[in-house]
């Protein structure tokens, strides 16, 4: 399965470089230009709150076309689009739908890799909750209080 913020930061990715074609695990030797490949992202875990533990989330995005200046355009959008969004990037759902929800990114950083390969280096912390045993909420509050406000009431009245 597919982590939810690296699916929606693809889509993202893809819609604002213009549709290229996406590779996911490997690069083929004859792989068509445009194109975006997505490594795995590297994952470095650590404690956050009491209720909660972060993934740091390193993700260095490469950019492909037929000349370096194409590929830095291409890279160069999906920067100032990200940018343009204060960094945040729309949830997507499983079908691929916006959810409504968003996650922020930290600056992205860009460069020129090799002839025709611009690299984006994406860089978020994603907060998640440790796992919590299920626990029976209070159906019922009972009080006196005002059994006790009527005792008050009476006591006020015969003093006077």
């Amino acid at each position: 399965m597919l982590d939810r913020e690296i699916a929606s930061a693809m889509k993202f990715i893809l819609t604002s470089a213009g549709n290229p074609a996406p590779y996911y695990n490997s690069v083929p030797q004859d792989f068509v230009v445009p194109a975006v490949y997505f490594p795995q992202p590297e994952i470095t875990s650590r404690g956050d709150t009491l209720r909660t533990y972060a993934l740091e989330f390193s993700w260095f995005v490469k950019f492909f076309h037929k000349d370096t200046q194409s590929a830095n355009q291409m890279a160069f959008a999906a920067l100032t689009a990200l940018q343009r969004m204060k960094n945040v990037v729309p949830l997507i759902d499983d079908a691929g739908e916006l959810t409504g929800r968003v996650f922020r990114m930290n600056d992205p950083a860009f460069r020129l890799v090799a002839n025709g390969v611009a690299q984006l280096t994406l860089t978020w912390d994603s907060r998640r909750p440790y796992h919590r045993e299920p626990v029976q909420k209070m159906m019922k509050f009972y009080t006196d209080f005002t059994l006790k406000s009527y005792e008050t009431a009476i006591q006020i009245i015969d003093f006077i």
